[in-house]
């Protein structure tokens, strides 16, 4: 697949190598455009890519061109983009620009895929987003799922969606890490070394994920697992529910939809 990124942050340094770790392209098929001399540098010496600071050789050299650029910036590149892009796949990764927006500023016909992945994607370890633009085909969705999956696990949902995907998995990364520095600020509380009980936080976590994505049992199920009777972790659980902490994550979330339907308009 020949693939190309106009944009080469950290996102764009992402999705490359996983792209090359699954073998899904070669060093050869992608192509990487950026402003920043270093950015160029970096990933041609770290991945052995082609790079410019052209975007329209991206669009030449490309059948499927990936927008890894801010929302802020999208405006200013997008309608100045060769009349080539017309012919190509268009996956875009900004938050809150909405793919009519995105279709109004391409050429007629472009066919345009959003998609709303996280952080993650840097451990291969994402929840990806993909929505289908107006143009789009399934085998433009099914190429998305390809590219996405190689850093992590796709879904495809209806673009009035994003909004709240958006305030669970988009933000959702920051949520876990604030809740993974608590429980080894317990720890270190209960006399643990903190670097120790930063990896015991964080591997429980993981640990616990991984069970939720891996049982058919719903998590309460898998939590009243741990709870015995009389026991130390239901004394905890007690803690927690007294402390508002269900309530506090659910309108963490619900804070984050407000916000980010207020800056998709």
């Amino acid at each position: 697949m020949r693939i190309g990124l106009i944009g080469g942050g950290k996102l764009a340094e992402a999705l490359i190598s996983g792209m090359l770790a699954s073998k899904l392209s070669d060093p050869e098929s992608i192509v990487v455009s950026d402003i920043d001399p270093s950015r160029r540098s970096l990933l041609k010496e770290r991945f052995g890519v082609k790079t410019t600071d052209d975007g329209s050789q991206v669009i030449k050299s490309s059948d499927v061109v990936i927008l890894a650029l801010k929302p802020n910036v999208l405006p200013k590149v997008v309608p100045a983009l060769d009349p080539l892009v017309s012919t190509r796949l268009v996956i875009s990764v900004a938050a809150g620009v909405p793919i009519a927006k995105l279709e109004s500023w391409l050429p007629e016909g472009t066919r345009v895929v959003r998609v709303m992945p996280n952080l993650n994607c840097a451990v291969r370890e994402s929840l990806t987003v993909i929505s289908q633009g107006t143009r789009a085909s399934e085998a433009d969705l099914h190429a998305a799922e390809q590219i996405f999956g190689s850093v992590g696990m796709t879904l495809r949902m209806g673009e009035e969606k994003l909004d709240a995907v958006t305030a669970l998995s988009g933000s959702g990364p920051a949520y876990a890490f604030i809740f993974i520095e608590a429980l080894s600020d317990g720890g270190v509380l209960c006399g643990l070394p903190r670097e120790e009980s930063i990896r015991m936080a964080a591997q429980t976590v993981l640990g616990a994920a991984k069970m939720v994505l891996e049982s058919s049992d719903h998590p309460a199920q898998l939590k009243d697992r741990v709870c015995s009777p009389g026991g130390t972790t239901i004394a905890a659980v007690s803690q927690l529910e007294r402390s508002g902490f269900r309530a506090a994550a659910i309108d963490a979330v619900l804070a984050a939809f407000r916000r980010s339907k207020e800056l998709s308009g």
